[in-house]
Formats: structure tokens, C-alpha cells, sequence
């Protein structure tokens, strides 16, 4: 049971509160707070890049936004144009993100790893201006542009014969231009500052609009603390945990290690070279983590928080995760992209697997799908969500807007959740996901949790296959751990002897290679449901 002081929520008519906190606004817009905040952190060492070993201080970094806005403006950008960006974790990075931020116009962070046909959706749907990219998707967004209606400039941090070097924009500029340069005044703070894409696990990503507001308020909250850290992630800026982490660590003054993409060996690699103190990972990163072993090789010991989010971690791996790193506060959130991020988290006192209370500034409930009425304690329902960084409207799309939030401001979440008589959410899974065996719904989430706890196992999803008698089967796709063996029956029987028997799977399991994943670092289920659909029983 949760001590009463550490209560910082409330419940009033079911409906779960957390503190509030009204939010003074010091700053007018973000490009104002993150002005103030980099020149004020001065020399101090903003990134340091893990590849090369170079390193970027706060005043190096505003000099380079403020030559990349520089540019921007000369080539006509002004505020409410979109800037889109398309590349991995570097040096470079960030720099047009904050540069469309100092004029008022829109950034919009892309997926490198898209196909054509995301590209081509992408780009006629936010219509950007400029695209800074690095070479990997460089062709893709050449091709993309060709067969679309789009001709931005493309900025490549690299080079390419059909694009401009960002280094080449960097130098137009002289000393007294950046000196004379500042950030230009909004005069409406809900302003769209930011363009997320949804992670797009049943169909085509959408843009999530987030207003100066909403970035001004999670940079500035608490719920995360970067102070003076070491800290280090594999977020990409796609990913709107990428975005919150790159804000507040320059919000905070803090110090952020580099790498474009996570590895079980370098991420034990990095905290043990460079000290890191905190580390946000998403659930894959931290399952691929504990299933590597790697961490006997190194000296973990200047770790203090792990954050993590995404899809859920199950009891059993944070209990893991606690045995062998007893000296980590480990916090698992719930958030979503729409919602503008984290709205629960864990305290050290919750319980494994939960996702801990409402944070500040959010509003909860947990709504019955057949009724509609607002549920209690421990009945699962889906969870409709109120916060003070709820989405301005999903870009160009008010049908999807009004789809997802009512009249009343509620944002109906598609999850399906619990909070237990101590107020820690618990999440079940996504309506979307859930399957039927005559008439009996099934949660692959709890399939998936037993089929995890096998030692072999990697990773795992279930889908459903359409069935012409029993509504669905249940199929597993698993990935093995390297060198390790399990059969199909074996797994068969594990379900069918841990579960009741609307969970066993009647279509079976299938090993796979590696799983196909969204941008977002979520296994793709609608890739898996089109593969499932060619094991369907007429």
C-alpha cells in the first residue's frame, strides 16, 4: 500500500486526479526558453557524439542553430512553414528542430527507415519546405518527391549531388549576422511548434500537432529530471520521448551521450565509459537488455534512473531489472504521443509492472466499452485521458481529431487499463488488438507475458487468425535469443498448460529472424496481420 504522503493524486466520481499545477507562463513561446536556457548553460558540454568522441558545448550548438535559422529565413521560411527532419542521433541532429523553433515555423521529425510509400504519405501531408536528412533516406525522399506534388529543398547532413550541404549553410553566414540574430517574438502560445507522426502500428502515421504550450510545459516539469546529468538514449527525434529528452536536457543544463542506434553491448559500453547517470529506454530495449547478459561485463555502478516507456514491461522483467541493478530507480510511464507523453509514473514504492499514478496537470478515468459508464477499482475499460499537453488536432485530419477527443476534452485512448484500489495504472492491451475465440475475448498481451518467460525467447506477438467457425485463432510470432532452442510444441504446451483454453494457440507458433518493427521501436502488428491472414480457415 502506498504511504499517504506520497499520494500526490486524488479521486473524485472514479475519475483519478493528479496535482495541479497551473503553469506560470516566464516564456512567451519555446523558442524563447530554450534562447534563454542555451546561451545561459554557456561552455558547459551540451552532446558529446559516442562514434567519434567529439563534443558539442552550449555555445557551439547555439552558434549552429542560429546560422541554420539564419538560412532558413533567407530562403523564406517564416512562422508556421514546416521543417522536416529525417536522420538519426548526431552532432547535427537537433539543430534545424531548434533553428524552425526561433523563427515560429514547424518541425517535424521524420522516420530515416521509412519505405516510399510512408515517405510519399509523409510528405503530402505536412508539405514541408526544407527536408535536413542524412544519406540513408536521402533516395527514398528524392523518389518521394518526384512522384508527389512536393519540391522542397533538401538539406543532407552528408553529401549528394541533388542536395545541399548542411555544412555549406552553416558557413554563409558571418560572426556579426549571428550576433545580431534573435529569436522572433509569438504572439499566440498555442501556436503549433511541432508535427509528431503516430506510431502507426494498424495503418498509415498521423501528424500530431503540439503547441508551444504543450513543449514549454514538459520541458519545464519535473516529472524527469536531467539536472546536471550524464544522460543517454536511443530515441530517435521521431519518437516524441526523443523530442521531450532533447528539450529538457538543454532545459536542465544537462549532458547527453550520442549514438544513433541502441545495442545491448554499447549501451553497457557507454554508462561504463562516460558514467551515465540516466538512461531512457523503451520496453524492446530493456527485454533485448535483460535476454543479452552483457551486463556482467561492465561496471553499471554511476547509473541512477532508468526511464522507460512504450509498450509494458512485464512484472517478472522489472523485478529482474531490479535484482540486478538494486541500486537503479526504475520508472515505467504510460504515455501517448497525442497526450503530449508521460501522464503516469512509477515511484520507487509502486508496484512492478504497474505504471505508477497520475502525474500533474492529468485527469483520468476508466470508461466501460459496452455502457460508457466511468469504472472502479481493479475492472478493466479503456482509459480515457485530459492533460494540460492534449494535442492541438491531428494536421489536416479534424475527423481523426474529433474521433479521438470528445466534446467534454477527453481523449479516448484505445488502451485498455486498470488502476488498482492504490490508484497505479495497470495496461491490458490495445482495443485494436484484442481477439475473440467464440465469443471469449483474448488479451495477446497476457499470451505474449507467458511466452516471454521462457528463457529462449526473445521477443513474441500474437495476432489473431480469422477463423469461419471460431470467430479467431491465436497465433504466435516469436523471435529466439541467439543459440538458445525451444519448439513450437514446447511453447503450444506452456500456453495451453499456464492459460485457460480460449488462449491456446490453435494456429500456432512461428519463429522469426527479426520482427518488423514501426518507427517508434514497436513490433509492427499490422505487418504481422497481413501475414496471419494467409493462415485463415475458410
Amino acid at each position: 500500500m502506498a504511504a499517504d504522503d506520497l499520494r500526490v493524486f486524488t479521486v473524485q466520481n472514479k475519475v483519478y486526479k493528479g496535482r495541479v499545477s497551473p503553469y506560470i507562463a516566464n516564456y512567451k513561446s519555446l523558442g524563447e526558453l530554450i534562447w534563454v536556457k542555451i546561451k545561459s548553460n554557456g561552455d558547459k558540454i551540451a552532446h558529446l557524439d559516442a562514434c567519434t568522441e567529439k563534443i558539442v558545448t552550449y555555445a557551439e550548438l547555439q552558434d549552429k542553430v542560429v546560422r541554420c535559422a539564419l538560412w532558413l529565413q533567407k530562403h523564406g521560411i517564416k512562422s508556421g512553414d514546416v521543417v522536416s527532419v529525417c536522420t538519426n542521433n548526431h552532432l547535427n541532429s537537433i539543430v534545424p528542430c531548434l533553428a524552425a523553433v526561433y523563427i515560429n515555423a514547424i518541425f517535424n521529425p521524420w522516420n530515416e527507415n521509412m519505405d516510399l510509400q510512408t515517405a510519399l504519405h509523409v510528405m503530402q501531408l505536412t508539405t514541408p519546405k526544407v527536408i535536413f536528412c542524412s544519406e540513408k533516406p536521402v533516395n527514398v525522399i528524392l523518389s518521394a518527391m518526384k512522384e508527389s506534388n512536393c519540391n522542397p529543398t533538401v538539406v543532407i547532413f552528408e553529401d549528394h549531388p541533388d542536395a545541399i550541404a548542411f555544412s555549406d549553410i552553416l558557413s554563409m553566414y558571418s560572426d556579426a549576422e549571428v550576433a545580431n540574430f534573435r529569436y522572433i517574438e509569438l504572439d499566440d502560445i498555442k501556436q503549433t511548434a511541432c508535427i509528431v507522426h503516430s506510431s502507426g502500428t494498424t495503418g498509415m502515421p498521423k501528424g500530431v500537432e503540439m503547441s508551444n504550450y504543450c513543449l514549454l510545459l514538459i520541458s519545464e516539469d519535473t516529472n524527469i529530471d536531467l539536472t546536471n546529468a550524464v544522460s543517454t538514449w536511443f530515441s530517435p527525434l521521431y519518437w516524441i520521448s526523443g523530442i521531450i529528452m532533447n528539450l529538457k536536457a538543454i532545459v536542465q543544463c544537462g549532458r547527453v551521450i550520442l549514438y544513433p542506434e541502441f545495442d545491448e553491448e554499447i549501451m553497457c559500453l557507454l554508462i561504463e565509459k562516460y558514467k551515465v547517470t540516466v538512461i531512457f529506454l523503451s520496453m524492446n530495449m530493456i527485454n533485448r537488455f535483460l535476454k543479452a547478459g552483457y551486463i556482467k561485463k561492465y561496471s553499471l555502478s554511476s547509473l541512477k534512473n532508468i526511464i522507460c516507456a512504450g509498450t509494458i514491461l512485464k512484472p517478472k522483467a522489472q523485478e529482474e531489472m531490479r535484482c540486478i541493478l538494486p541500486h537503479v530507480e526504475m520508472s515505467q510511464s504510460y504515455g501517448m504521443t497525442e497526450l503530449g507523453g508521460i501522464v503516469t509514473l512509477q515511484l520507487p514504492h509502486h508496484k512492478a509492472g504497474s505504471c505508477g499514478t497520475v502525474v500533474e496537470n492529468v485527469q483520468m478515468k476508466v470508461v466501460d466499452l459496452e455502457n460508457g459508464n466511468v469504472l472502479g477499482p481493479n475492472n478493466p475499460g479503456e482509459l480515457w485521458i485530459t492533460t494540460a499537453t492534449i494535442m492541438n488536432g491531428y494536421y489536416k485530419n479534424p475527423e481523426a481529431t474529433k474521433s479521438t477527443i470528445d466534446e467534454e476534452g477527453w481523449l479516448h485512448s484505445g488502451d485498455i487499463g486498470y488502476f488498482d484500489e492504490d490508484g497505479e495504472l495497470f495496461i491490458v492491451n490495445r482495443i485494436k488488438e484484442l481477439m475473440k475465440y467464440r465469443g471469449y475475448q483474448i488479451s495477446p498481451g497476457e499470451v505474449e507475458g507467458v511466452l516471454m518467460s521462457h528463457p529462449a525467447v526473445m521477443e513474441a506477438a500474437v495476432i489473431g487468425v480469422p477463423h469461419a467457425v471460431d470467430d479467431e485463432h491465436p497465433v504466435a510470432y516469436v523471435t529466439k535469443i541467439p543459440g538458445a532452442k525451444v519448439t513450437e510444441q514446447e511453447l503450444i504446451d506452456l500456453v495451453a498448460n499456464s492459460m485457460m483454453d480460449q488462449y491456446k494457440l490453435r494456429a500456432g507458433v512461428i519463429f522469426l529472424d527479426a520482427f518488423p518493427y514501426t518507427g517508434s521501436g514497436k513490433i509492427a502488428k499490422k505487418e504481422l496481420k497481413i501475414m496471419a491472414k494467409k493462415l485463415a480457415v475458410e
